[in-house]
C-alpha cells in the first residue's frame, strides 16, 4: 500500500493539532450545536451558525407534497441476493427496504434520533406484550396486499405468511442468531402462534421488552409470501411502498410506485430509477449533469461542487451517526499478543481521534469557510444513539484516558507488558470494496505505526472471500486486528450483534465476553427503561477499560447536496432504513430549470 497518504497526513500533523487546539474554543457544547441543526437565522438569508453563505434552510415540506416524477438516483454495490431473509451485505438493504414490509418499522423525526418509542407499525397494525413481558401479539393490517403479479396476484397479507417467513428465518436468516432461541440461548423468541388470518403471538424465553428494536431492524426479519417455488434471489414480491419493475445485474433497478400501500398518499414519487455506479469520480460527475438528483458527495469535494453549482441545496447532516463507523478487532487466538490488555490500550492511544475525524470528514476546510461543524468521538456506541457517553468527559470514568491521543503512555504500557517493540502485528482489510475506505486503513497503519512502538503491517484480504471469512471467525482467524463494516442501529442491536457469541457481528466466536455479555443479557430483559440505559452505560464503561475492539474515532456531522427539485430528502431523522423516509420525497417540477 502507498505510504504517501499517511506521509501527507503526518506532515500536517503539529500544524492540525494546533489549529485544533485553536479552534475548540470557537466550537459550541454538544447540546448546543445539535440545537442549530435545522433552525433558521435571524432573517430570511441565513442559517443560524452558518457564516458561509451556503447553507440552505431544513424545511419539511410534506403539506404540499403531491404524487407524480422520478427520482433518478444510484447505488454503489451490485446487488448479489434479493432474498431479504438470506442476504448478508448491508449495502444491499437500501435496494430491499423499499419492496418488503417487516412487522414493525423504526421512527421517523425532524427533531431527534427516533428510539424504541417512536417505533410504528409496518404489517402489523398494533401490538402488545403481555404483564411480564414474555410475549408478544401482533394484530396484522386489514387487507393489505401483496404484488399484484404472479405468484402472488395481489393476495392479503395472512399470519400464514408471517409464520413461514419466521421458519424460514428461524432456519437459515443470517440474523436468526439474534432473536430466534434455537439458534441461540441468549436469544429471545422461543415460538410463534398465529391463532387466526390477523394474529401472530411471539413467545419468549424471558423478558425482552427491546424485541420491538430487533423487529424494526432492517437487517432482520422481514415477513415474505408464502411460496416455497419463487425464486427470491433474484426477484422480489414485497408489499411496501414500491414494486421491482426491472433488475438487470451490474446496471440497474427501476421500481413503480405501489397504488395498494397503507400510508396513502405516500409514497409520492411515481418511479425510482437506480443506476449501479460504482466509480465515485462517475457517479460525482452524473450528479453534477443532473442525470441522477441525489449523491452522496465526499466531504472533501461538498464545497467545491456547491460552488459550482449554486443551485443545488445543501444541507447540514441531521443525524449523528449511530454506528460505531466500524471497528478494529482485536485477535481472539491465543498466539496473539494483544490478549494482554496494556497492548489494546495502547493501541487505541496511539489514534489522534481528532485528527483522524478532521481528515476523513473535512472538518478544517469547513471551518476555514465559516460552516458549523464539531467532532463528536465514538465511544462502544455511535454517538447518535440517546445512550452514548461522551469519552471526552468524565461520564465514562477511568477508562476515558484510554481514548486520548497520548504515544508516551502507550510506550510505558507496552514496556510494561514485556514486549520487545515495536511490536509487528498484522491489519487484515479487505482491497476490492469501498475505495473510500483504502486511505483510512493506510492511515490507521501509519498512526499506529508512529514512534516505534508498534510495526503495524497491511494483511490484504478480497471482500467475498477471505475477509468475510475472516470476519465471521470472530476473532480466530487472524493474529493482529481486523477491520469490521457496521451499520447504524439501536443500541440492543449493535450490543446483541457484538457481544453475544452468536450474533451477527460477534467480535469472539468463543464464548461469553467476561463482564460485558452478562450485562447485554441483562440490559435486554430489564422493563425500567432508565435502569435499562444505567445497564448500557456500565457497559460502555467496562468495554473502555477492556478494549476488545477499537472503534472507529468519530464522526463530525457533515453535509449533503440535492438538486431542488427532489424536495423533502435530507430533512429527516430515521431510527433506521425500515423507517422508509424515502417516501417523503416528492418532486416539484417549478423548482427544474429549462
Amino acid at each position: 500500500m502507498d505510504s504517501g497518504y499517511w506521509s501527507s497526513i503526518l506532515r500536517e500533523r503539529q500544524l492540525t493539532r494546533r489549529r485544533l487546539l485553536k479552534g475548540a474554543g470557537g466550537v459550541a457544547a454538544g447540546g448546543m450545536a445539535l440545537s442549530l441543526i435545522g433552525c433558521g437565522g435571524g432573517d430570511d438569508d441565513g442559517v443560524a451558525g452558518d457564516a458561509s453563505g451556503l447553507l440552505n434552510k431544513v424545511s419539511d415540506t410534506t403539506k404540499q407534497a403531491k404524487v407524480g416524477g422520478t427520482w433518478v438516483s444510484s447505488y454503489d454495490e451490485d446487488v448479489i441476493n434479493m432474498d431479504p431473509i438470506l442476504n448478508n451485505a448491508s449495502p444491499t438493504f437500501p435496494q430491499l427496504v423499499p419492496v418488503y414490509s417487516q412487522l414493525l418499522k423504526a421512527g421517523i423525526s425532524t427533531t431527534k434520533t427516533p428510539g424504541a418509542g417512536d417505533i410504528l407499525g409496518d404489517v402489523a397494525e398494533s401490538w402488545e406484550f403481555n404483564a411480564d413481558g414474555t410475549q408478544i401479539t401482533f394484530k396484522l393490517r386489514q387487507n393489505m396486499k401483496w404484488d399484484s403479479r404472479p405468484p402472488t396476484s395481489g393476495r392479503a397479507i395472512t399470519s400464514a405468511d408471517v409464520k413461514w417467513s419466521w421458519d424460514k428465518f428461524a432456519t437459515v436468516g443470517n440474523s436468526a442468531a439474534e432473536l430466534v432461541n434455537s439458534r441461540n440461548p441468549d436469544a429471545a423468541i422461543s415460538s410463534i402462534e398465529t391463532p387466526d388470518a390477523r394474529t401472530v403471538v411471539f413467545k419468549m424465553a424471558f423478558p425482552y421488552p427491546n424485541v420491538v428494536d430487533q423487529l424494526s431492524n432492517q437487517q432482520t426479519f422481514y415477513v415474505m409470501p408464502a411460496d416455497d417455488s419463487f425464486n427470491f434471489r433474484t426477484d422480489m414480491r414485497g408489499s411496501g411502498p414500491y414494486i421491482l419493475e426491472q433488475f438487470r445485474p451490474s446496471s440497474n433497478a427501476n421500481y413503480i410506485r405501489n397504488p395498494d400501500w397503507y400510508d396513502s398518499p405516500r409514497p409520492y414519487y411515481e418511479r425510482l430509477e437506480r443506476t449501479l455506479i460504482p466509480e465515485y469520480a462517475s457517479g460525482l460527475a452524473q450528479f453534477k449533469a443532473q442525470n441522477i438528483y441525489d449523491y452522496a458527495v465526499r466531504q472533501e469535494d461538498v464545497i467545491s461542487t456547491k460552488q459550482s453549482h449554486p443551485e443545488m441545496v445543501m444541507l447540514r447532516e441531521l443525524q449523528l451517526d449511530t454506528s460505531l463507523g466500524g471497528f478494529m478487532n482485536f485477535s481472539k487466538r491465543e498466539d496473539s499478543l494483544f490478549k494482554d490488555v496494556r497492548l489494546r490500550r495502547a493501541a487505541s492511544m496511539m489514534l489522534d481521534r481528532d485528527l483522524l475525524v478532521e481528515t476523513f470528514q473535512n472538518v478544517k476546510q469547513f471551518r476555514d469557510v465559516g460552516l458549523p461543524v464539531e467532532i463528536f468521538w465514538t465511544s462502544f456506541l455511535g454517538p447518535g444513539l440517546p445512550e452514548w457517553l461522551d469519552p471526552k468527559g468524565t461520564a465514562l470514568g477511568e477508562g476515558a484516558k484510554f481514548y486520548q491521543h497520548n504515544p508516551e503512555e502507550a510506550r510505558k504500557l507496552v514496556q510494561a507488558a514485556g514486549v520487545t517493540m515495536p511490536y509487528e502485528a498484522p491489519f487484515a482489510h479487505y482491497i476490492d470494496q469501498v475505495p473510500e475506505d483504502q486511505p483510512r486503513f493506510q492511515v490507521l497503519i501509519g498512526m499506529m505505526s508512529e514512534g516505534g512502538i508498534f510495526n503495524i503491517t497491511s494483511e490484504q484480504l478480497l471482500y467475498n472471500t477471505s475477509w468475510r471469512s475472516a470476519r465471521q471467525s470472530g476473532g480466530l482467524e487472524h493474529t493482529g486486528m481486523l477491520w469490521h463494516r457496521t451499520a447504524g442501529l439501536s443500541a440492543d442491536v449493535i450490543l446483541t450483534q457484538m457481544w453475544t457469541p452468536k450474533g451477527r457481528n460477534s467480535q469472539d466466536s468463543r464464548g461469553p465476553t467476561p463482564g460485558i455479555t452478562d450485562l447485554v443479557l441483562k440490559q435486554k430483559t430489564e422493563l425500567d427503561p432508565a435502569k435499562r440505559t444505567g445497564i448500557v452505560h456500565d457497559i460502555q464503561k467496562q468495554l473502555s477499560m477492556d478494549w476488545p475492539v477499537i472503534p472507529w474515532a468519530g464522526t463530525a456531522p457533515g453535509f449533503t447536496l440535492h438538486w431542488p427539485w427532489l424536495n423533502n430528502h435530507h430533512v429527516f431523522i430515521q431510527g433506521n432504513a425500515s423507517a422508509k423516509s424515502f417516501v417523503y420525497a416528492w418532486n416539484d417540477e417549478s423548482k427544474r430549470k429549462a
